[in-house]
């Protein structure tokens, strides 16, 4: 009774589904054909594919971006490790999609296709909305996408949608049934999304026609992350109608959703796509006249740039950087020995983070150089090319001036003076300031200085130096007294005030004012005197005038009046200071009314006044003659005002002379090309004598020599920047080059693309692309393609033959097999006995006259496998030895050894040639405590790889295998997850190691190869060794066996020549190597000869006869008729 309820129950569960499917609607596809602008792509054959996808964002699969993506006619969507590696695999493998699967690829419905009979086509459109472009579908899909997925916000950047129209499985001749699907791929950038849509009814595939196909739905990232179809473990029938399929969550039929993205990751590339979408060009004006200065000696006294702290930007503390209302900031780094390292653009200060953020998505996280490139045509490189320091005037002591010209004069007047007044076409400053009366003396020094600048961008600034008791200086900003806090100090400890417009910094009894980034005043109180020095741009050269005088390089018009005359710079000091007098400011200064009254007939005691008296040998001795200190001495009769004096006059000019002194350039290639193995040798140079060239850092594969010779050798991938220091030894002053260095490790020196880069890691390496030949493929072009691939399953194969014959019951070429057309067709036929030569394989073809057809091993050339001449691989022997090497590991995961070993074989699985077998040993040695204080444990590894003979299998075994080990346990090289938890995780962190921790064990070079590897089955060949292609059987005939145009042919015994005469020879022997004349020939020129002999006998006898003839009629007497 309970088995009858059973039974009951299940009919009407089944039933009830029936009709659930029924009544649940199937999904439609997306509008697609011309009209919906898609293109199409057909080829009538049996494989194909399509052009390379590269979305500029990338696509995120798995734990990788990828870079590129194809689809082929066999319902894929394959994303290759390099663009050379464009297969179309058209049979899918039956255990369904693992964690370890080496092809990364999406598959809407994977079986084999054939388009060879003029039936079915594909229509593709890939839309990019990187800046929010419209599109109707590309709305609906973000629209499916949240709705289906459970993807909150889902704004979609990059969308491919591909149809499959119609399409008939192989072979096209006789199967019957197509099907019509669609596949979506999108991505927002950080996560990404597949849609399978198959239309309703357009399914039509007959099951019963593909026992040896199974049809494959779902993906696989090739790093471990993958999903099946629902439908796959489901019957046959039912995986071949997923048009029928309901997928729960969508509530319609033939709707399958997929997340492709294993986690979500910013997208650099998109941010930095996107900024350089809403940022605009620099403005031509003002912006490229800003420049670093070119030291870090320079710039410390260049009082327009600030030293500030940017600690994450990872060069150190020394940065400078300057900012101005109209010309904007810049910042500059340095490096340990003051070069200039990089300089770039800010917009608004203090904002570093902001500012640099861009440079971040665009250049140091983005390992695309490209992007790189558009950033700094956006925001140019700030070097020191156009740097020009400051023109500096001074004014300390008992006034003594000198010009922005270098002229240089005393002058002891009393009241408020105007020092300069400049302006340009975007700002406007002045300087005045106020003197008092030196004590007793008959001589004057400042006591306060007001600074006044305007541009149209601020509002005016006005700030004022005023001397108060014991050399303190109190500072007024727009009359108010400037607060300056000890909590708030700059990078060298400076108290700093910051305002709009204006910088304020104090250092002990110094304020120094930096206005708008543009002109700079420092202020120093010393001996109850103001001492201060101006810094103007270039922008005001010839535009000023005051005290400071006419700036245009000129020093003889520097006296110039404001009534436009001018005395000569030569001129008494009495001219001198009644010249100075015409600059007093009699109105209104920018100090307001003075407290104190001035004597209205104060007249200053000149120098040859002084000097006429007896000098003072106690007060002048120790100015060492310093016209200036002895002044200041003998004035105030205190020699600390002179020393005071002379120290200030020397301490302008010490920084003067640091502003004018330049490191020494470097000359050279600024891009350097070499490929992997070879020495490159490149000259630097420079214009300063007694320079000496170095590396910043060293490196194993760059030699450079203190003459500027620099030698490279390519050998690692190791991310590594290149930085060429030139130091003048006399002065100590170093300037930096960074080349861009572009390395090839592609298997052939013909294969590079210099022009087509990828960055190494964060550094100036940049590796260059490869164009493969032949059947490589690769990131460089180092595999050769598995001619057992791709072969039907269950089909023999061998790597030196291929893929062999189809099962029985079964027709096609091994790669592509189906069930017969009809299996009695050719029943009673059979092929005949011995009829395929030298172990081919015998079929009866499908076809209404039954032919035996062969399958041949590929040295063969002709339909029956009798004559060879192709090259093929040669067999391997069993006692090939392995290549081994030791490892030394440590981590702190505390793995067990079941993680480790399968941890170490996934990175060595995963090298870019896959010869990886085993580990043999893995054993934990010791264990440790790292600097972090956590148990560090080390591991001893040995490892072992597989020798084959094709493709540069030995060549990297034997040359750079070590390499590409320390290559595979870089941090950036390994950030994939586990598969599943029941099997051991292959995601163990070690720590980085170098080449001391590779070791090698056993290795063989080509001569002991040799012996293991053999041409058997086949007379005559020989064994070939290339880098390249690796061991290879090679014919005679194919390297010139037969000569004198003998024609060769390769037979079961060897090869043979077939002799062909030429001209009036007949080669013979093995090679044709020997000439013999043709009898004919011999006699045909020896009758000739004979023939020409006699013509020339009877030409002779006609001549002598006609001559004797002559002889004698000339001889006859006259008169013997008489």
């Amino acid at each position: 009774m309970t088995a009858r309820w059973k039974s009951w129950w299940n009919w009407i569960s089944s039933l009830c589904v029936s009709l659930l499917l029924h009544l649940v609607p199937g999904v439609s596809l997306f509008p697609y054909g011309f009209r919906f602008g898609d293109q199409e792509l057909v080829e009538r054959t049996v494989d194909f594919t399509s052009p390379l996808f590269k979305p500029e964002i990338g696509f995120p699969f798995g734990s990788s971006l990828r870079d590129s993506l194809y689809f082929t006619d066999n319902g894929q969507i394959i994303f290759p490790e390099s663009d050379n590696q464009i297969f179309s695999y058209p049979n899918p493998p039956h255990r369904g999609f693992t964690g370890w699967d080496p092809l990364a690829l999406v598959a809407p419905f994977w079986d084999d296709a054939d388009f060879s009979g003029h039936r079915g086509t594909i229509f593709y459109q890939e839309y990019k909305t990187f800046y929010d472009e419209h599109y109707p579908l590309v709305r609906q899909v973000e629209s499916r996408i949240e709705k289906f997925a459970n993807a909150w916000y889902y704004k979609a950047r990059w969308t491919l949608k591909i149809t499959w129209v119609n399409v008939p499985a192989y072979p096209a001749r006789w199967t019957f049934g197509t099907n019509t699907y669609q596949a979506i791929l999108t991505t927002d950038g950080s996560r990404s999304y597949a849609l399978f849509l198959y239309q309703s009814g357009g399914m039509k595939w007959d099951a019963t026609q593909r026992p040896g196909n199974s049809v494959f739905m779902g993906f696989s990232s090739g790093d471990g992350y993958f999903q099946n179809s629902p439908l796959t473990f489901r019957p046959v029938w039912e995986k071949y109608r997923p048009d029928q399929f309901l997928n729960f969550n969508s509530d319609l039929q033939g709707l399958q959703i997929y997340m492709l993205h294993r986690e979500e990751r910013p997208n650099y590339r998109l941010k930095c796509l996107q900024w350089l979408k809403r940022q605009s060009y620099w403005p031509n004006r003002g912006w490229n006249q800003i420049s670093c200065p070119c030291s870090w000696q320079q710039g410390r006294w260049d009082l327009r740039f600030q030293h500030i702290n940017i600690g994450w930007w990872g060069r150190g503390n020394r940065q400078l950087c300057s900012f101005s209302s109209w010309q904007g900031g810049i910042c500059c780094s340095y490096g340990s020995w003051g070069e200039l390292r990089e300089g770039w653009r800010v917009r608004s200060p203090w904002q570093f983070d902001q500012e640099l953020e861009p440079y971040n998505w665009c250049c140091r996280w983005n390992d695309k150089p490209h992007f790189c490139i558009l950033y700094q045509q956006r925001e140019p490189r700030v070097s020191c090319a156009g740097y020009r320091p400051p023109r500096p005037a001074w004014m300390f002591g008992d006034p003594h001036i000198i010009t922005l010209d270098g002229a240089n004069y005393t002058f002891n007047g009393l009241g408020d003076f105007l020092l300069v007044r400049a302006w340009d076409g975007n700002s406007s400053f002045l300087l005045q300031g106020r003197t008092a009366q030196t004590g007793t003396a008959q001589a004057t020094n400042f006591i306060a200085f007001a600074a006044q600048y305007k541009s149209s961008s601020l509002e005016p600034i006005t700030v004022q130096w005023l001397l108060e008791k014991n050399d303190k200086i109190q500072v007024q900003l727009n009359n108010k007294t400037v607060a300056f806090e000890d909590n708030h100090k700059d990078a060298k400890g400076q108290e700093i005030f910051n305002t709009t417009g204006l910088i304020l910094t104090r250092n002990g009894s110094m304020v120094s004012a930096n206005f708008d980034g543009t002109v700079t005043i420092s202020v120093i109180a010393l001996s109850n005197i103001l001492h201060a020095s101006s810094s103007l741009p270039e922008e005001y050269q010839n535009h000023t005038e005051g005290l400071l005088g006419v700036w245009n390089d000129n020093p003889n018009d520097d006296f110039k009046m404001p009534n436009d005359s001018t005395i000569p710079q030569d001129s008494s000091e009495e001219m001198i200071f009644h010249y100075a007098m015409t600059w007093k400011i009699n109105g209104t200064s920018l100090f307001g009314k003075r407290n104190d009254q001035l004597p209205s007939n104060f007249t200053p005691v000149f120098f040859n006044q002084l000097r006429n008296t007896s000098l003072d040998q106690n007060l002048t001795s120790k100015c060492n003659k310093d016209v200036q200190c002895i002044f200041d001495a003998l004035a105030t009769r205190d020699i600390n005002t002179g020393l005071h004096t002379r120290m200030i006059f020397g301490s302008f000019q010490a920084i003067n002379a640091t502003l004018n002194q330049y490191p020494p350039s470097i000359k050279g290639d600024h891009e350097i090309k070499a490929y992997k193995g070879q020495t490159k040798q490149f000259q630097y140079t420079s214009n300063s004598e007694s320079v000496t060239f170095s590396l910043r850092n060293n490196s194993t594969d760059f030699t450079l020599f203190e003459n500027g010779t620099l030698l490279w050798i390519p050998k690692s991938l190791e991310p590594f920047t290149l930085e060429i220091l030139a130091r003048n030894i006399k002065n100590g002053l170093s300037s930096e080059l960074q080349p861009n260095i572009v390395a090839c490790f592609c298997s052939a020196e013909s294969q590079c693309l210099y022009n087509q880069t990828s960055r190494a890691g964060n550094s100036s390496l940049k590796v260059a692309g490869c164009k493969c030949d032949g059947d490589t493929f690769g990131h460089y072009c180092e595999r050769s393609r598995d001619p057992c691939e791709q072969c039907f399953p269950n089909v023999n194969c061998t790597p030196e033959k291929g893929c062999e014959a189809c099962p029985p019951h079964m027709t096609g070429d091994g790669r592509h097999c189906a069930v017969l057309e009809n299996l009695f067709l050719c029943q009673n036929k059979s092929c005949p006995v011995n009829y395929c030569y030298n172990h081919g394989h015998c079929y009866i073809s499908q076809t209404p006259d039954c032919q035996p057809t062969c399958t041949c091993p590929p040295a063969f050339t002709d339909t029956r496998c009798f004559l060879a001449g192709n090259n093929f691989t040669p067999s391997i022997s069993p006692e090939l030895p392995l290549r081994t090497i030791l490892l030394l590991l440590s981590e702190e995961e505390n793995a067990s050894i079941a993680e480790v070993n399968a941890s170490v074989a996934y990175r060595l699985g995963t090298l870019d040639v896959r010869a990886f077998f085993r580990n043999s040993l893995v054993e934990q040695s010791n264990s440790t405590t790292s600097a972090s204080g956590n148990s560090l444990h080390h591991w001893r590894v040995i490892s072992e790889f597989q020798y084959r003979p094709g493709g540069p299998v030995i060549d990297f075994l034997n040359n750079r295998l070590l390499d590409a080990v320390v290559q595979a346990f870089l941090p950036q090289a390994f950030q994939r997850r586990s598969r599943r938890s029941e099997e051991p995780r292959h995601n163990v962190i070690f720590h980085p190691i170098s080449r001391e921790d590779v070791h090698n064990l056993k290795n063989l070079n080509v001569s002991m190869l040799e012996p293991y590897f053999k041409c058997n089955g086949y007379k005559g060949y020989r064994l070939v060794f290339s880098p390249q292609n690796g061991f290879t059987c090679v014919s005679p005939c194919s390297e010139g066996y037969c000569e004198h145009g003998g024609h060769c042919q390769h037979l079961p015994k060897g090869p043979h020549c077939s002799c062909a005469p030429f001209s009036i020879y007949a080669p013979w022997g093995e090679r044709c190597e020997l000439l013999s004349m043709k009898l004919g020939a011999f006699f045909g020129i020896l009758f000739g000869a004979l023939g020409a002999l006699l013509l020339l006998g009877v030409a002779e006898f006609v001549v002598l006869r006609f001559w004797n003839c002559s002889r004698t009629w000339d001889s006859y007497p006259l008169d013997s008729e008489s």
